[in-house]
């Protein structure tokens, strides 16, 4: 045993000491001097000059959204389309776009007087917190520091240098950057998770062993290979990417701000603050969001992140089908399969769908599950709730399919569940415990529904329907270069479920119509099993196409048209075809005993052919982002918001005393969504509006008394109470209603119930 942990200690060692070694001593520093000195050097007064043009534009754009009010405009149309969401740290303009986090800057100078130096970012002047020196004078070189709350564009050091005064150089350096990569631990330590696996299950020298290493092997390499659009030089964009790239930042940013769980995306629409986390689960986002806060650069959180999905979705439709078939053979073809089908692969990289892409991870787990209670051992409930619950916290829509895939299931196997009603039973303790589990974001999202809370995402789904042929598509082309139109789906977004499984299905029924079905025995309950899950993944691709009647159903009366026009895109039914096509193609291609070894290859071949083409072709664009260059983060979307919120208009910072000529502000600081200054109201004011956008659930206080909180113009936060007079402390911050934390306790009492029923369902299997 001592030399086993000898060999893990080791391993982690030799990791440990790569990285250090590979740490670029160099990251996050940037030196100037030279020609190059004027890129991040400025003078005072032009300094000062920028940031008065930021807020006379701040000025303009309030009275834009003011008007847009007044005029009751809603805010329908797409903002800051051509808004730059990422930019390289050094882009060729002046100054640096830099991420949140600590700095030091180090100036070379000499001076006869002394001078002020500091860091400025015109319009984001509220980001940067300390940041301010004075220098004595003589020469040497000068040190200061300065934090980012948030990231910020067009920072540069200024300073009002004397007559015959010089900087001769300047180094701006991240705090703790270049002796340990942060990025390279993550990458090491996901690494070192998957070889740690690999050289325990090396351990056990049985026949049985032999065949648990070359399952993981092959389970390690399909992942590994669908993560290969990951392996090159950034992360490439896709039509979701941006959106949950401000989730990840904003939980982070949420985090950082003492909140827990997160409630309001802290740092998303520079710093005002966005409810997604009311509307989109984000349970498994924190764990990206966490290694952020660890130094993580974005990149490789995003990066890293979606290996482990890969990875999770190799592994549990690897377990779940061999549960489901009692063949590893057959678990293993499915998983080839699944993990490289190209609909799951377009989902991660075209669509950018986070969510979605999470919410399929439990996708086979959920076949299981529903076949367990209600056709066999419906004492394994556990996973049914387990599944439901995995895909509740990813996506809503996905939760939407599996609840309807689950009553038709339910439809198809009544006799049986009215025969036994202790199935019934297995149902309602899965579905009660799923809902328990959830009861922390079902709460809170029904009350900011009722709010008036603009949580509209219908999309005419009839036009987003498939040709039945567009299922014969084996290549999806080029992808993020070819037009979004309503009749090419397979090729602009890759929803098909490509030829490797097509063709395990089509040699599934050339083999039950040239040989028949096996009568009885394990081979014909599998049999009759992949017919029932090809046939219901036919269904699916059918429901996808103009077959069903979308336009009639989404013209349907209020509340029965609902259904319909949340699904949005008809084609997401894809998604649900794809795990049952996989387990039923599987079985086609591993059917026969004696061909099984080359039937695995077959797959494995097929698969890597047609995923590695459209990952190739995916790849060919620029990466959007690459190791920290997300630096705006306003939004596109306009849902989860209160309508005519004008984006433009919300500068960070931007404290308004309404009615008050004269206002001074002092002690400014501002973490998250908690807000704290002091206000000095010589002549008074009506009321202030703070750079927060409203949401129920703030709270203030001016001089330790609480005060009202209002929505004010343009939806921003705006409290009364404050009084003329000066040096007034004005404390802002986001609490969490009571019954929101009941709901968390319920959460947490349901998860401990899940546990424990997972866990006695695992002793009852090792007791058999």
């Amino acid at each position: 045993m001592k030399s086993k942990i000898a060999s893990i200690a080791a391993l982690w060692l030799c990791l440990l000491l790569a990285v250090f070694v590979y740490t670029d001593r160099d990251e996050y520093t940037w030196r100037f001097a030279g020609e190059t000195l004027g890129d991040i050097l400025m003078d005072a007064q032009e300094a000062k000059a920028r940031e008065a043009a930021a807020q006379a534009a701040l000025a303009a754009a309030r009275e834009e959204a003011a008007r847009r009010t007044l005029s009751g405009t809603v805010d329908g149309e797409v903002q800051f389309d051509r808004a730059p969401t990422t930019r390289p740290i050094r882009d060729g303009e002046p100054g640096l776009n830099l991420p949140w986090g600590a700095y030091e800057v180090t100036a070379a100078y000499s001076s006869s007087s002394p001078f002020e130096i500091g860091a400025v970012s015109a319009g984001r002047q509220a980001f940067i917190r300390d940041g301010r020196a004075s220098i004595a004078a003589g020469e040497g070189e000068a040190r200061f520091a300065f934090t980012l709350t948030d990231s910020a564009e067009r920072v540069f050091v200024a300073c009002g240098l004397p007559q015959g005064a010089q900087v001769h150089a300047v180094t701006v350096r991240k705090v703790g950057s270049g002796v340990f990569s942060a990025d390279l631990a993550a990458y090491a330590l996901l690494l070192g998770g998957v070889l740690t696996a690999l050289v325990v299950l090396s351990w056990d020298r049985s026949a049985r062993g032999a065949q648990r290493r070359t399952d993981a092997l092959v389970l390690i390499g399909a992942a590994l290979f669908a993560s290969m659009p990951l392996l090159w030089s950034g992360v490439y964009d896709g039509h979701d990417l941006f959106f949950h790239l401000n989730r990840i930042e904003g939980i982070a940013a949420g985090l950082r701000a003492g909140q827990f769980p997160v409630r309001i995306h802290a740092s998303t629409l520079m710093g005002y603050g966005y409810a997604a986390p009311q509307f989109y689960p984000e349970l498994f986002l924190y764990l990206p969001a966490v290694m952020r806060n660890l130094g993580v650069s974005l990149s490789a959180c995003v990066r890293v992140f979606e290996m482990m999905i890969n990875l999770a979705a190799a592994l549990v439709c690897y377990f779940s089908c061999r549960r489901l078939m009692r063949d590893r053979h057959a678990a293993l073809g499915a998983s080839v399969l699944y993990t490289l089908c190209l609909y799951r692969l377009c989902n991660m990289y075209v669509r950018a769908t986070l969510g979605e892409s999470l919410a399929m991870v439990f996708f086979p787990l959920l076949i299981l599950g529903m076949a367990e209670v209600f056709a066999g051992d419906e004492r394994r409930w556990p996973l049914l709730s387990l599944a439901m619950t995995g895909i509740f916290m990813a996506h809503l829509l996905s939760a939407m399919f599996a609840v309807l895939f689950g009553v038709l299931g339910a439809l198809l196997c009544a006799k049986k569940l009215i025969r036994e009603p202790r199935r019934i039973f297995a149902i309602v303790k899965a579905a009660l415990t799923m809902a328990l589990c959830s009861l922390w974001f079902l709460v809170p999202m029904l009350d900011y529904t009722s709010a008036g809370i603009n949580t509209s995402v219908t999309v005419d789904a009839s036009e987003h329907v498939m040709r039945f042929g567009a299922y014969l598509v084996g290549f999806p082309g080029d992808v993020m270069g070819l037009p979004y139109e309503a009749t090419d789906f397979s090729y602009t977004v890759g929803t098909v479920p490509g030829y490797a499984i097509l063709l395990g299905c089509a040699l599934l029924i050339l083999q039950f119509y040239t040989g028949g079905m096996n009568a009885g025995g394990e081979d014909g309950r599998r049999d009759r099993l992949s017919l029932a899950l090809l046939l219901l993944g036919a269904l699916a691709l059918l429901g996808a196409t103009e077959l069903f009647p979308w336009a009639w159903a989404c013209s349907l009366s209020r509340p029965y048209s609902t259904l319909f026009t949340q699904i949005q895109y008809p084609w997401r039914l894809v998604g649900v075809a794809c795990p049952l096509l996989c387990i039923a193609g599987a079985w086609g291609f591993m059917r026969s005993e004696r061909h099984r070894r080359g039937a695995l290859l077959a797959i494995a071949a097929l698969s890597c052919v047609f995923a590695g083409y459209t990952m190739q072709v995916f790849v060919q664009q620029e990466p959007l982002l690459r190791q920290d260059s997300f630096c705006d983060t306003r939004i596109r979307q306009y849902e989860y918001l209160y309508e005519n919120t004008y984006k433009e208009a919300l500068l960070p910072g931007a404290v308004v005393a309404v009615g008050a000529p004269e206002m001074t502000i002092e002690n400014y600081d501002k973490q998250g969504t908690n807000l704290s200054f002091t206000i000095s109201l010589p002549q008074g004011s009506q009321y202030l509006e703070l750079p927060l956008l409203y949401y129920p659930g703030y709270k203030a206080q001016v001089n330790g008394e609480a005060c009202r909180v209002a929505r004010g113009d343009n939806n921003v936060l705006r409290i009364y109470g404050v009084p003329e007079g000066m040096g007034h402390d004005v404390r802002v911050w986001f609490e969490s209603p009571g019954i929101w934390l009941a709901a968390q306790g319920a959460s947490l009492c349901g998860a401990a119930l899940l546990a424990l029923a997972l866990l006695g369902m695992r002793r009852r299997k090792e007791r058999a």
